[in-house]
């Protein structure tokens, strides 16, 4: 790859139960052979295989994907838990044996010509989701989500009008409606049909059900009218719908690439990377970054908050007067120096001794969103006897969790502080950032012996060491 380390996935085989290695490319080869809707331009082939790269990068747990849901250790598993099936290519031919040859070779080329590329936002992984045919134009991601995201804006989309998605037909029973959709419609008899806009409507009876006018499909007729053309028998009828035809233009939520849209602009003389930038906005189509051992964290970006700051700070104070927010910018300086010589980026809240206030500091993390936001500060209590470390996450913060615990006892393992353990809070930059964050009180300010300690600069160093150590045990390095 980029840095000449091979990237390997972790895949659990469903039926098994056991854990295999494959390497990326012919996890994305297998992928797009499967993901061909047909024999496509080769350039619509290599922004498929792309999307189906970046889709796998953004799963791997080596790039702080969540991985496959059956197992936690694998990345992706064989049965489609994850998304997209990985199929063993004896079972992937039987699938499909008049095409596989043609297929999986017109992969491999695109694979092998896009070698490395992923698409991008802010520096990671996009979703990179895709469908077969938009029928016109694509989806914004929070009419289908709920939520807005840079990369997933409409686009119109002239190109896939051609494709067999683009119009068609599904008859739908109204009793197949009724279970699907755990409804009950209105049923007819000899004195009642259920008015349907534009069909039937306005039906007027009498006293006995005998229909006296009724329009359908915008024309008046009487009971005995309709009786007489249509020969039912009688002026007392009702109906009832049996079957609904429903018109669909297109395949798939809309969301992302469309595939036989991107088959079109291929024909049309756009490359791959055209095309991808037309369907995903706001993206960069750049290699992975990989990480080697001198650099093991190259690709993460880390946001480090020293807690308050400025003349006027809400800080703490220790017996003899340390100022709380001096210990955090120190730490915090030292920590980040270690990160950055690990290969990470780095950006703080606050560089000085400058007052930020959190919803300023709330927004640059979630503009930046990195890979973890380390909140730090010491703690405080009315009793000077209190002491110790804790570390704190966001209840439901599964990443944060971990990363408290590790912190948490590397802290307290080094400096042989009290154990205060690792818990849950409701903590305003744990509450409003979009990311996984923790917020390390590293010790209590207000005990005589813990502010003493605080005013070593030996000591703060180690404090930013055990948090520089508890990142690179939480990505196993």
């Amino acid at each position: 790859m980029s840095s000449g380390h091979e990237i390997l996935v972790n895949i659990f085989d469903g039926q098994s139960g056991e854990m295999y290695k494959m390497r990326l490319n012919d996890v994305v080869r297998r992928i797009t052979t499967r993901e061909m809707p047909e024999c496509f331009e080769v350039e619509a082939v290599k922004a498929l295989a792309v999307a189906v790269r970046t889709w796998v990068v953004k799963k791997l747990k080596a790039f702080d994907g969540y991985g496959c849901e059956l197992n936690k250790d694998a990345d992706l598993c064989t049965d489609g838990k994850c998304g997209v099936e990985i199929t063993d290519l004896s079972l992937l031919r039987k699938s499909m044996p008049d095409d596989f040859d043609e297929f999986y070779k017109l992969a491999c080329i695109a694979e092998e010509e896009t070698a490395d590329f992923i698409m991008t936002c802010g520096g990671r992984p996009i979703a990179s989701d895709y469908h077969l045919t938009c029928g016109g134009g694509t989806e914004n991601s929070e009419d289908v989500f709920g939520n807005r995201i840079m990369y997933y804006r409409k686009v119109l989309c002239k190109y896939c009008s051609g494709s067999p998605h683009w119009d068609k037909t599904i008859e739908i029973s109204m009793q197949e409606l009724e279970d699907k959709l755990n409804i009950k419609t209105l049923k007819g008899n000899s004195t009642f049909g259920p008015e349907m806009e534009g069909i039937i409507e306005d039906v007027v009876r009498d006293d006995t059900g005998r229909i006296k006018k009724v329009k359908i499909g915008g024309r008046i007729f009487t009971g005995v009218e309709v009786n007489q053309i249509l020969g039912l028998g009688s002026s007392r009828f009702g109906w009832d719908p049996v079957v609904l035809k429903f018109k669909i233009r297109g395949q798939g939520d809309g969301i992302g690439m469309c595939l036989y849209g991107a088959n079109q602009m291929a024909k049309e003389g756009y490359n791959y990377r055209d095309i991808l930038s037309y369907y995903y906005t706001n993206i960069n189509i750049e290699p992975i970054e990989t990480a080697g051992d001198d650099i093991p964290l190259k690709g993460k970006t880390f946001i480090i908050d020293p807690g308050h700051g400025g003349e006027h700070g809400d800080d703490e104070k220790g017996p003899t007067g340390l100022r709380e927010k001096d210990v955090n910018l120190y730490i915090a300086n030292k920590l980040s120096k270690l990160l950055e010589n690990s290969g990470a980026k780095v950006v703080m809240t606050r560089n000085e001794d400058t007052d930020i206030s959190l919803p300023k500091r709330i927004e640059l993390v979630n503009s930046v969103r990195p890979n973890f936001l380390v909140s730090i500060h010491q703690n405080s209590f009315f009793s000077s006897k209190v002491s110790g470390t804790e570390v704190y996450y966001y209840r439901g913060d599964t990443e944060g969790e971990n990363m408290s615990k590790l912190i948490h006892d590397n802290i307290v393992k080094a400096l042989n502080t009290v154990s205060r353990g690792n818990r849950n809070a409701d903590f305003y930059m744990l509450r409003e950032s979009k990311v996984s964050a923790v917020s390390v009180e590293c010790m209590y300010i207000t005990n005589p012996l813990e502010e003493e300690r605080l005013k070593s600069d030996e000591v703060k160093d180690e404090i930013a060491k055990s948090i520089h150590k508890s990142i690179l045990d939480y990505y196993g390095i």
